[in-house]
């Protein structure tokens, strides 16, 4: 079913009247439960943050565009995974592939990666955790429940964390408990759908420790979706002297996942649910194992030194079909397919990919505070290393009915290479105190990369150096701060800077497509080989990027409490790193420019009272070339999440969230458009004094929407998403 403006209309009227119905009857149930509040802390503003100036700082003083989301907002949340609370984070969507969003493709600032690269740099407290050869991140590394909150710091970031910072930085901070707990998560739902997972902490001698260990699995919304994902880790703290700490520290994940792959829009329409014989093999088995060592030390009462030695391993095998429409050439006319000759559905090509990727990080960093110049400054050096070792191998291609009724694998060698890259970079940024309220901030880093490769089939030799100097320089402006009021302004210019990554130099495996030539009353079919999809020669691509924004924070009496967050920015792109579907290869892009305006609203009442409002308005064009004017494919223009929660400290609780996008065009033409859409989830729980157990509704209404697609040779390609799905649990917290 198609998503229409008047269906959108109609689920936002039946939220609101669900509201009217559901919380004054929670409200009379919950009287008793409500003891006065004399005041009412801010909500996030006056949370230290560390991300934004890699210092700490308050939230309301950072002078960026920062949001985070604590524990207990996380608890409000019907979502089990990581990669399910994406889309609550103000500025970014995540569309998916798999129905389920488990295997998300995440847009921020109009940067859009499509699932082959990521333009946000992702932490685990403060260690890199991308994938080496892409950029890419595993969402769900990280059980939610050992979460303690998120810092999303938004827009180029390259003075502060180098190359793959351009859309932004995610640090996920763990928790850090000195005292012994023991929590237990288990939950189950439809689809065949589970989460059991535990972890424990405790003080060990002076110091403190904690594991935990995870297994969340589904059989998925599609056919051929099943993902199982086991992760177990932990952390070891030890005093050194009342003024240093040696922490070890160790995240893991075993994944097993199917990819349904797309369907036309025929099929969409006739069962959502299928997937295609393409897609029969097609799926990924991961282990990665990450490992860090961090040394901590007061040096003083106003610096602080941090040193990190931390190491990552992956192993991949994955399969992966790629397909398209055959095309007729008739003398100088095209068609997309010849009706009623040969075979005119897709012809395909699936491949199996096997990678080992190996990283060591090493970094230090220093901050000092100086407080007769009400200043602060944070500097530091990081030096990488990561090798990898990269294979293709042919499994089969054909025709629909090949795969259907012949299909053999054939596991015949493609490519094969090794490679390594080194990473170099040295950085100073810090905060001044110019006059009364007015603070100067400013930041610049080197980056130096190097990337080499070696390549036996075909043979093939690839070395390429880039460097980068990124400078930032900003204003803030506080505009008070009382006991029922706090705001700040900030003005920001910086530069940002993307390499090319490793797959879009090196990954040379190729793809046959299929030509018909017409010869009079006949046709000849010729399979022909597309060239890889690397490009050696391409640029790193840069941008020059410009924001505006504010916080402010409202106590509007003893029981509610708001603040705001508002920030526009423009960015100009050059050289746009991006994968051209028509000729199945990467390219530079010509000249881009990405326009937005970002808002956030919360409102607080009790403590156990929350509504929010995030809203992002996203506009990405060319601004030269062919398609100047026309806006770029996968970025939706309005982005919409709203909730609002009751959450006691005991007894009933209740939440209501909406989440929408629209204005996505599937192809860089700007010809068709992905359908808007808008979805309700609900979570209803009851809280005991040690243990919650919960109700999720996910799409309550069973919207029939699709959260991805592309189109290519006058077809489209769509992803379609979840319809209705509730699952139970209980969490428990001793």
């Amino acid at each position: 079913m198609n998503i229409n403006k008047r269906s959108y209309k109609l689920e936002l009227s039946l939220l609101l009247f669900l509201l009217t119905l559901i919380f004054p009857a929670v409200d009379a149930l919950s009287q008793d439960m409500l003891s006065p509040i004399d005041s009412l802390k801010m909500i996030t503003m006056d949370e230290v943050v560390i991300t934004a100036n890699r210092y700490e700082n308050k939230l309301l003083n950072s002078g960026t565009a920062v949001n985070l989301i604590k524990q207990e907002g996380i608890q409000r949340l019907p979502v089990q995974s990581f990669s399910g609370l994406l889309n609550y984070l103000p500025g970014i969507y995540a569309g998916s592939g798999d129905g389920m969003g488990l295997n998300p493709q995440v847009s921020i600032r109009g940067f859009y990666g499509g699932g082959e690269a990521e333009y946000l740099q992702v932490l685990v407290d403060g260690v890199p955790m991308n994938d080496l050869e892409t950029g890419l991140v595993s969402w769900n590394l990280i059980p939610l429940e050992d979460i303690q909150q998120v810092e999303l710091l938004r827009g180029g970031s390259s003075a502060l964390y180098g190359d793959a910072a351009m859309g932004g930085v995610m640090n996920i901070r763990t928790l850090k408990k000195d005292k012994k707990f023991t929590r237990a998560n288990l939950g189950y739902g439809a689809y065949n759908s589970y989460i059991l997972g535990a972890s424990h902490g405790g003080s060990l001698g002076n110091g403190s420790y904690e594991i935990y260990l995870s297994n969340n699995s589904t059989d998925g919304y599609r056919e051929h979706s099943q993902w199982n994902s086991l992760n177990f880790g932990g952390r070891v703290k030890l005093p050194l002297s009342r003024s240093s700490s040696l922490t070890f520290s160790t995240h893991n994940q075993i994944l097993d996942s199917d990819d349904p792959g797309f369907l036309s829009q025929a099929q969409v329409d006739s069962a959502r649910k299928q997937s295609q014989s393409y897609f029969r093999a097609d799926g990924n088995d991961m282990q990665k194992y990450l490992a860090n060592l961090e040394f901590n030390s007061r040096i003083n009462p106003e610096a602080d030194l941090n040193i990190s030695l931390n190491y990552q391993h992956k192993n991949t095998e994955q399969y992966r079909t790629f397909g398209q429409y055959p095309t007729i050439l008739a003398g100088s006319f095209e068609m997309p397919y010849p009706v009623g000759v040969y075979d005119t559905s897709v012809y395909a090509n699936t491949k199996k990919r096997e990678l080992t990727t190996d990283q060591l990080n090493l970094a230090l960093r220093l901050s000092n505070r100086v407080p007769e110049l009400g200043a602060i400054f944070s500097g530091g050096i990081e030096a990488s290393y990561g090798a990898y070792q990269n294979s293709y191998y042919d499994i089969f291609r054909g025709f629909e009915n090949d795969y259907t009724n012949n299909y053999t694998p054939w596991d015949l060698l493609d490519t094969k290479g090794t490679g390594y890259r080194v990473k170099a970079a040295a950085y100073l940024n810090g905060e001044i105190l110019l006059a009364g309220p007015l603070s100067l901030i400013a930041g610049l880093r080197y980056d130096l990369i190097v990337d080499d490769f070696e390549g036996t089939v075909p043979d093939t030799t690839i070395s390429k150096n880039n460097s980068a100097l990124s400078p930032k320089v900003g204003l803030k402006l506080s505009t008070g701060e009382t006991d029922t009021y706090a705001g700040s302004i900030y003005l920001n210019y910086s530069y940002a800077f993307k390499a090319p990554t490793i797959d879009q130099r090196t990954d040379f495996k190729q793809l046959h497509y299929y030509l018909f030539f017409e010869a009079g009353p006949a046709y000849i079919p010729v399979e022909m080989k597309a060239p890889p999809f690397s490009n050696a020669d391409l640029k790193p691509q840069t941008s020059m990027n410009y924001e505006l924004g504010t916080y402010q924070y409202f106590k509007i009496n003893e029981r509610i409490s708001s603040e705001i967050q508002l920030t526009g920015y423009y960015i100009k792109v050059k050289d746009e790193i991006d994968f051209d579907l028509q000729t199945q290869r990467y390219k530079n892009l010509v000249n881009t420019e990405h326009t937005g305006l970002e808002t956030s609203i919360r409102v607080n009442m009790d403590k156990v009272w929350n509504a929010f409002v995030n809203y992002s308005f996203t506009e990405v064009k060319f601004i030269d070339g062919e398609n100047d004017g026309k806006t770029l494919k996968g970025v939706p223009k309005n982005v919409l999440t709203a909730g609002l929660s009751y959450s006691p400290p005991k007894g009933f609780g209740a939440s209501l969230m909406m989440n929408s996008a629209g204005g996505i065009y599937l192809d860089d033409e700007n010809e068709e458009k992905l359908d808007p859409f808008a979805k309700i989830d609900a979570r209803l729980d009851y809280k005991f004094k040690f243990a919650t157990v919960y109700l999720d509704v996910l799409n309550l209404f069973d919207t029939k929407y699709n959260s991805a697609g592309y189109r290519m040779d006058g077809k489209k390609f769509l992803f379609p998403a979840a319809g209705r799905f509730v699952r139970g649990g209980i969490n428990i917290s001793l």
